[in-house]
Formats: C-alpha cells, sequence, structure tokens
C-alpha cells in the first residue's frame, strides 16, 4: 500500500471519529431554555433552531418564572366590560346596540298582538249565561243552578272521526282524542259538581284487580245551535259508539274524583284530571268522571269511537248541562224533606227531560 493512499485514508477515519463524537455528544435544547452567549456583540443560537427576530428571541431566551401567572389563551373571551352605574356604552357598540332593544314581551303580550283569543274568551263573546244559575269561575265559562241541581260549562266540537279515549277534556290538553274541548278545568268542574251535592267515589284501580270506578252517576247532556241558529240538544251517550258493534254508548258516566297529587321536588299540589281527564270512556286512574266499566286506554284496543254523524262540524260551540242521578234503586222524585223551590227558580227536572233553548242563550239574540 503506498504511504499517500494510507495518509488520506486515516485523515478520513480520523474526520469521522470527530463527526460521530459531536453528534451523539450534543443534546438538543428547548427554545425556552436557549442561554444568550457572553458576548454582546450577536446572540449565539443553538443549532437546527429557527433564527427569530431580536425582540423575539431575547423574550423566548429568558428563564421561565415558575411563580408567573399562567398565560391566557387569546381566543377565549375576557371578563366582562364593566360599567359605572348611570354611564352609557359607547356609540355603535354591542352594549348600545343591546341597551337599545325593547323590553321582551310576556307570551299572553305576543299572543294578544297576534289576535289570539282563548276557547273561553271566544265562548263568552258568543253565549250568554244560563238563566237562573251562578258562574263560579273568574275564568272559566262555568255555573251552578243549586235548586235544579245542575252544573252547565261551555265548550266546542273538537273531534268528529277518532277513536276515544275522553268525550270531553280540558280546552287545548287532549283533543286529539276527545270530542269536545271543555273551556275550564276538571278541578272547576270537580267543585261545581260537590256545590249542588255531587258524591265523590273511587277512581278505577288494576292492582292487584281490576276495579272499576265508582261514584254518583252522572247524565250529560249536550246543547248547540247550527249554523242558521236552530237549537239543537242530545244525550252525551250518543255521541260514543262501540268500535265494533257501532252501537252508541249505554252507560252513564260517574263521578270518580280524580284525586290530588304533591310533587316532592317543589311541593306543589297538582289535581291530577286538570291534565285532561275530564269525562273519560276509557279507564284512567286521574278521572273526574269515568265509566263504571273495563274499557282500555291501549292505542291498539280502544274500545270507543266518535259517533260521526251525529256530531256538529268542528268548532261548534256547545253547552253542557250535567245533572247528578239519584242510585239506581231509588227513585228520582223530590222527598218531602227537599226544599221547595220558588216561584221564579224552575222546579227540579227529572235527568231524562231534554234541555230547552232557554238555557243557550246567544249574546246577539240577548241584546236584540
Amino acid at each position: 500500500m503506498s504511504q499517500p493512499f494510507f495518509a488520506r485514508a486515516c485523515t478520513v477515519g480520523i474526520v469521522l471519529i470527530v463527526v460521530a463524537h459531536l453528534g451523539c455528544s450534543r443534546q438538543p435544547q428547548p427554545i425556552e431554555q436557549a442561554v444568550p452567549a457572553e458576548s454582546t456583540d450577536q446572540p449565539t443560537v443553538a443549532l437546527d433552531q429557527p433564527t427569530l427576530p431580536e425582540d423575539e428571541s431575547s423574550s423566548r431566551s429568558q428563564p421561565v418564572d415558575s411563580a408567573a401567572p399562567p398565560m391566557t389563551d387569546p381566543r377565549t373571551a375576557g371578563p366582562e366590560p364593566t360599567q359605572s352605574p348611570g354611564s352609557k356604552a359607547p356609540p355603535g357598540s354591542l352594549q348600545e346596540s343591546l341597551d337599545n332593544q325593547p323590553a321582551p314581551r310576556s307570551a299572553d303580550e305576543t299572543l294578544a298582538e297576534l289576535g289570539y283569543k282563548s276557547p273561553a274568551e271566544r265562548l263568552q263573546e258568543k253565549l250568554a249565561p244560563p238563566p237562573n244559575a251562578t258562574r263560579i269561575s273568574k275564568m272559566s265559562p262555568l255555573w251552578i243552578d243549586v235548586k235544579s241541581k245542575r252544573v252547565f260549562v261551555d265548550g266546542y266540537v273538537a273531534q268528529r272521526e277518532a277513536f276515544l279515549e275522553m268525550f270531553a277534556c280540558d280546552s287545548e290538553t287532549k283533543e286529539h282524542e276527545s270530542v269536545l274541548g271543555v273551556a275550564a278545568k276538571s278541578s272547576e268542574v270537580h267543585a261545581a259538581l260537590l256545590a249542588i251535592g255531587g258524591q265523590v267515589g273511587k277512581t278505577v284501580r288494576f292492582d292487584p284487580e281490576y276495579v272499576a270506578a265508582t261514584g254518583q252517576r252522572i247524565r250529560i247532556w249536550v246543547m248547540w245551535r247550527d249554523e242558521e241558529g236552530n237549537f239543537n240538544t242530545a244525550d252525551a251517550r250518543q255521541w260514543v259508539r262501540n268500535a265494533e258493534t257501532k252501537q252508541e254508548l249505554d252507560r252513564d258516566w260517574v263521578f270518580a274524583g280524580s284525586y290530588i297529587w304533591k310533587d316532592p321536588s317543589d311541593g306543589k299540589e297538582y289535581y291530577q284530571a286538570d291534565s285532561g281527564e275530564m269525562i273519560c270512556v276509557s279507564n284512567f286512574s286521574t278521572a273526574l268522571m269515568d265509566l263504571p266499566i273495563a274499557s282500555s286506554d291501549s292505542n291498539s284496543a280502544l274500545q270507543f269511537e266518535a259517533f260521526t254523524e251525529r256530531i256538529p262540524p268542528t268548532g261548534t260551540f256547545v253547552r253542557l248541562m250535567l245533572v247528578p242521578l239519584p242510585p239506581e234503586n231509588e227513585s228520582e222524585t223530590p222527598t218531602e224533606e227537599a226544599e221547595p223551590n220558588d216561584d221564579n227558580q224552575p222546579k227540579a227536572e227529572s235527568a231524562d227531560q231534554r234541555p230547552d233553548e232557554s238555557l243557550m242563550p246567544l249574546k246577539e239574540l240577548k241584546a236584540s
């Protein structure tokens, strides 16, 4: 081997050893830990680190102070600006635009502006009170006639073609499965029946075995006027029929009475039938009035439907007359101890006697 070749090989080997030694011994330092060079002429920058502007590199090279407060993400919202009382927001600011917005309106105010009227308001504009009756609700068209033992309450036709769970429900509750919507709460009707001597029973029970609802029987009459203003009346049972046999309902409702439930979360009490179960044809443990026979509330096994051909058009105003009946084994004839009627008061009528036109006067007719 010649001397020049050997010298060159040794030189290359020494260079490779030095490079390998430098590569293994050099440890990369984080940018935050870079220490400025002792020379004041030019800062020394670690190898493989990006060159930063002078102001940024100097700030990055300072040691981290563990006691310094954490940095705030500039993308997050800062604290709300505070204003001294009586000061105005800067012109054109978001706060100024919010301050200039009108105060929010209540739901009732919004509905009134849109021209909405509740069922009770529409009924009271159209129908005059029944004669010789006392109104017992400030908000609802509900009256009692104590001497004749009658309750009157107004409503409207909600459904003509439907399988039924209720014959009548509180207005704007379960009208999709009721013939009538009634412009009063079930709790108010309950109070009215008690006021004329109605005897409340018990709601249906299913556990451990089925026990039908009990209570005084209530005969229900429906009054309405057709488009020509002609007066009509019907036994409410004639508007309900068996979905299989197509025969009209042949049982009176009973005054089951629902019940009051106390919400443990807020301590408030709620009359359960106010959710819509006023006059039921399916059995509900929350019913104000129910049928004293087994009648499922399952959608696949509903027993009753609306008797479409006998029901006036949807939206027709109606007046219900509720008449408590004596027990089935007693006569409906008043006893001698019963208080006689005054000459100016209508005599107690049989529950089978249809109401007459005088019990449903129209305001327009009364005014004329």
